[in-house]
């Protein structure tokens, strides 16, 4: 027999139907689905490694689940919640999961969608539907970032940002202004934690470009600037480093990594101005 086979644009997940369910909505965003899962198979890990050391609780070895499609919090449980979204109700599949790219793991199994309730699609959620998903994921990434999960964090805080931008443009919707300041306040919020995220991550440039877009809307943001100034230090932009931490300093006194940078970073962009203005007076010497 031939299987129905899917490939995911990033080749990470491949599925091949075993059994065909009958036919039904697929599972959106917030949907609740009970799955059952058998005859796991890892190349490169233990069935323990993917609990412990790769974060899953829908590999955990446990057959029956029941979960929420938007609430996975590791890159395993991300790819298992996109090979569901593709399956009709009574379906089974047998799933490969390819991310050699980041942790040279491949992981096959078979996978049974028993039941699922739908949510409906994310373009029919009214703004406070919105706002309060977006909210939910927000405060999961902020648990996950203090657990120097940075990957999953980001992704969470990417989800959320995602939602509120369906609300664009904010001003057409004629909100209530509560709400209205609410959605534009965790827009800001979820951009600083992301930049938060990318510069523990040491990628500079987005980290800059996303406290950026936080400074264009809000100039005294004491987070943005900092982060943005560590990440400038950290590409040799020690004046832009030094301009920013300075107004972070200058906004927050007691802000005791703020003025830390600020004194490294001003103490190289000062011997780099007596350095040039040795080799200016060289110059004129010669």
């Amino acid at each position: 027999m031939v299987l129905e086979t899917w490939v995911s644009a990033d080749k990470k997940v491949t599925t091949n139907v075993i059994e065909s369910g009958r036919y039904s909505k697929k599972a959106s965003e917030c949907a609740n689905c009970e799955v059952i899962i058998e005859k796991i198979q890892v190349t490169n890990a233990s069935i323990e490694d993917l609990k412990e050391k790769y974060n899953s609780v829908i590999l955990d070895g446990i057959t029956k689940k029941s979960l929420v499609i938007g609430e996975a919090n590791c890159e395993i449980d991300r790819l298992i919640e996109r090979a569901i979204q593709m399956m009709n109700i009574c379906e089974k599949r047998e799933v490969t999961l390819d991310i050699t790219e980041d942790a040279d793991l491949v992981i096959k199994f078979e996978i049974t969608l028993t039941n699922m309730l739908s949510y409906k699609p994310i373009w029919e959620w009214n703004p406070e539907t919105k706002y309060s998903v977006a909210l939910k994921y927000k405060e999961t990434g902020v648990n996950l970032f203090k657990e120097h999960r940075w990957v999953d964090a980001f992704h969470k805080f990417s989800k959320a940002c995602k939602i509120l931008i369906t609300l664009e443009p904010i001003s057409d919707l004629e909100l209530e202004k509560s709400l209205e300041h609410d959605i534009n306040n965790l827009r800001l919020v979820l951009y600083n934690n992301m930049a938060g995220c990318q510069l523990k991550r040491k990628n500079y440039e987005y980290t800059i470009s996303l406290c950026t877009k936080i400074l264009s809307k809000e100039s005294n943001n004491v987070k943005a600037l900092y982060r943005r100034g560590v990440a400038y230090g950290n590409l040799n932009n020690v004046e832009n480093a030094v301009a920013d931490l300075r107004n972070a300093v200058s906004l927050e006194p007691g802000n005791r990594a703020a003025k830390e940078q600020f004194l490294i970073y001003d103490a190289k962009l000062q011997e780099a101005n007596q350095k040039f203005q040795d080799m200016v007076r060289r110059m004129f010497k010669a």
